[in-house]
């Protein structure tokens, strides 16, 4: 996998597009931290997501 401290960005294609296939930010940071994903942090309503 990846080595402690690690930074991985996570590019989410055709989420929150034109009002379709809405997905919250809060549910998507929930979600990576219980893969775990530590430091979650989403980029505004995009699906971009930076985790470690």
């Amino acid at each position: 996998m990846t080595a402690a401290g690690d930074v991985l960005v996570v590019l989410l294609r055709g989420i929150n597009v034109g009002g379709r296939h809405k997905l919250p930010m809060p549910l998507l940071r929930e979600t990576c931290e219980s893969l775990g994903c530590t430091d979650v942090t989403t980029y505004i309503q995009s699906g971009n997501v930076v985790v470690r």
